[in-house]
């Protein structure tokens, strides 16, 4: 043990030599300020959460189009497609982690899931990623982690960039943007179109796997230094997608089109009377809307028609007080009024929240870092909810340091939850949310339509919030010159979670379905990543997480020999062994990243090559028993290239790119339908600037 020791104390003792010698850069990427963590403006290397951050040149160089393709390549973040593009984070689902436009919430979730296609990241100015629970700072749906795309940054030089793309699939994209300086302030302008004729993967299909659609970014943003103590911040943005899609029904084909909005604007003011106090109001509204309508295509008949309209106002005031140069203080108010409206809810529906957070950041000594803090929502459908956190780290060498956590989460019922009211016409079953439960089905036993009932309403008990307690600790350092490494273990046990239960048999045979606080799932394990940089021009990097996860309840069966399965030799059922029993549904234990750019700004060449890997993971449940066991049930694990390279030319104001998304051609469309093969792209850009003050 001790020989072990020793060698990492080397190791580490060498970074310091090697480090006395490192680059302008490597000095530039320490000095880097991020403000999602702390909800303030701290460096980098300073916060002891671990941060992860992708810049505007990572944005380019990779050549994405759509913000999952970004986030696909990151460690330990999983693009999944359940209701929509969501994101997978240390094992947890979509829903659990929080989307932020430049700190302010994006709202429109389908079953959870918010649908990341719905961001372009042509104005992205750099994405922080915090892994973790910050209910502490955020409140509800920031139970795994935080995402916060930041659009825009202040400068004093105007901007304009025009680009155009066209890709596989027929898909192109126009985008335009601009940032003009005026007198202390700066104005900002955007706006992209984007078009795909979508896919259909595999044959005699009935539907197309992915519609043609067509989408509108606009974003404007005007940031204004009044003074040397005021400043302001307004901002709005609008997005808009329209589909074409079809499929068959007995009566003949369905024509089905659908169009989706998005609108928000934000107004923040920021006040500093003195270098050591400063406060900031927010005011920040938005609203999501869809509307689907399905015609039979032979006589234009009405199959379904839905719409779906949900509203969100916050007003919010928040104060950092540099109390001592130890001693920074931040502390914050506000209200939440969300309203949904749609054709599944018999009226308009309204949540109420009030919330009040408080965040001490003390550094006793130069090496220590700690933050503490906490938040109380008050809410009027669920009850109330603290989410304390603690986080410290320490700087025991000069280029090393370690980070620990601790923290609870958690996510509230949503409106479908409690106020849901669904009847499916063609099958006969029927969705209640909890809140009408009591009205609902003494109205459907007055009317004949309940056999019987399977729970009582008096068993029946208010929905609470899913929550978490989960912990991190890690380690970051430079152990040699331009060589960065990270590790960061974790460990997540979410209780309460909400899950669909049949309450009642209906007359027809059919039943009635209801929501319920049943069981606690855990998700532990461990990232690790490492950078290196070969000379000016070369970096490479690399990741690697190990995931294990677990239903709670399901894995003390398994333990007690109730939970059983096929033996794939006999054919003969046995009890599921506890080695075999693999975890959660789609969830690999091994994902792995590579990647190599180089980047020669003499010669203006990029070139960006990555390779993602994932191993396999449960897709579906044939025999019954809740857990992936059979290998019909499991997707592959499978590996997949991603290239690009890029070309400036005429003094840099036009670059030229060429990506290939899927090198090799991977597909697997009974499992992934977002994967539809190798997906070629050519980019043509052009920049200039002006109007600098």
């Amino acid at each position: 043990m001790n020989k072990y020791l020793l060698t990492l104390a080397c190791i580490m003792r060498a970074g310091i030599l090697f480090a006395q010698t490192d680059t302008c850069t490597k000095q530039q990427s320490l000095q880097e300020i991020v403000v999602t963590a702390t909800r303030n403006e701290q460096q980098i290397n300073k916060v002891p959460i671990p941060v992860t951050v992708i810049t505007k040149q990572q944005l380019q160089s990779s050549g994405a189009l759509l913000l999952q393709q970004i986030l696909a390549e990151q460690t330990g973040l999983f693009i999944t497609s359940n209701h929509g593009t969501g994101v997978q984070m240390q094992g947890l689902e979509a829903e659990y982690t929080l989307i932020l436009l430049d700190g302010e919430p994006l709202i429109g979730r389908t079953a959870g899931t918010l649908d990341l296609s719905r961001i372009t990241v042509s104005n992205i100015e750099r994405i922080e990623i915090i892994k973790g629970p910050v209910s502490s700072l955020y409140g509800s749906d920031a139970l795994a982690g935080v995402i916060n795309i930041i659009t825009s940054n202040r400068s004093d030089k105007g901007s304009t960039s025009i680009t155009g793309r066209y890709g596989s699939n027929r898909t192109y994209n126009l985008d335009a943007q601009t940032k003009i300086p005026v007198q202390k302030g700066l104005l900002s302008f955007g706006a992209n179109y984007l078009n795909s004729e979508g896919y259909t993967l595999g044959e005699n299909q009935g539907s197309p796997t992915v519609a043609p659609y067509n989408a509108i970014t606009l974003q404007s943003r005007w940031q204004q230094q009044w003074n040397s103590k005021w400043q302001s911040t307004l901002s709005g943005r609008f997005y808009q997608q329209r589909y074409t899609s079809y499929f068959q029904d007995t009566k003949g084909p369905v024509d089905d089109k659908g169009r989706e909005q998005d609108a928000n604007v934000s107004w923040n003011v920021k006040h500093s009377p003195s270098a050591n106090f400063t406060q900031v109001f927010r005011l920040y509204y938005s609203r999501y809307a869809t509307k689907e309508d399905m015609l039979y295509r032979d006589d234009k008949s009405t199959y379904d028609a839905s719409f779906f309209t949900q509203q969100y106002l916050k007003p919010e005031y928040q104060a950092d007080w540099q109390i001592t140069p130890k001693h920074q203080l931040t502390a914050g108010t506000g209200y939440i009024h969300e309203t949904v409206s749609a054709t599944r809810y018999d009226d308009k529906m309204a949540f109420n929240t009030g919330y009040i957070f408080l965040q001490e950041n003390w550094k006793p000594t130069d090496k220590w870092n700690i933050l503490v803090g906490g938040r109380f929502d008050m809410h009027n459908q669920y009850p109330s909810q603290l989410s304390p956190k603690l986080s410290l780290s320490y700087q025991f060498l000069p280029q090393w340091r370690v980070m620990g956590s601790v923290g609870r989460g958690y996510r509230a019922p949503d409106f479908r939850q409690l106020y849901l009211h669904f009847n499916n016409a063609a099958v006969g079953y029927t969705v209640l949310g909890t809140k009408l439960l009591s009205t609902v089905i003494p109205e459907m036993q007055a009317q004949g339509q309940i056999k019987q009932l399977d729970i009582s309403l008096a068993q029946m008990r208010e929905l609470d919030a899913e929550s978490s307690w989960s912990y991190n600790t890690g380690i970051q350092g430079n152990p040699w010159t331009g060589t960065n490494v990270r590790v960061n273990f974790f460990y997540n046990r979410v209780n309460n979670l909400i899950d669909t239960r049949a309450i009642a048999e209906k007359t027809n045979g059919q039943r009635v379905y209801s929501y319920i606080n049943v069981k606690s799932i855990t998700t532990c394990g461990a990232e690790a990543e490492i950078s290196q940089n070969l000379g000016k021009y070369f970096q490479l990097a690399g990741g690697y997480q190990y995931l294990r996860t677990r239903d709670n309840e399901l894995s003390d069966q398994v333990k007690k020999g109730q939970v059983y399965t096929t033996d794939p030799s006999t054919r003969e059922t046995r009890a599921l062994k506890r080695s075999e029993y693999f975890g959660l549904f789609n969830r690999s234990h091994h994902t792995a990243n590579f990647k190599v750019s180089y980047i020669q700004p003499r010669y203006g060449i990029e070139t960006y090559a990555r390779v993602l890997y994932r191993s396999k993971y449960g897709f579906t449940d044939e025999n019954g028993n809740n857990t992936p066991d059979l290998k019909s049930e499991f997707v592959p694990g499978y590996a997949t290239v991603n290239l690009s390279i890029a070309k400036y030319l005429l003094e840099k104001r036009l670059r030229v790119q060429v990506t290939a998304d899927n090198l090799f051609n991977y597909s697997d469309y009974q499992h992934i339908p977002t994967m539809p093969g190798r997906l070629y792209a050519l980019t043509l850009g052009w920049f200039f600037q002006h109007g600098n003050k």
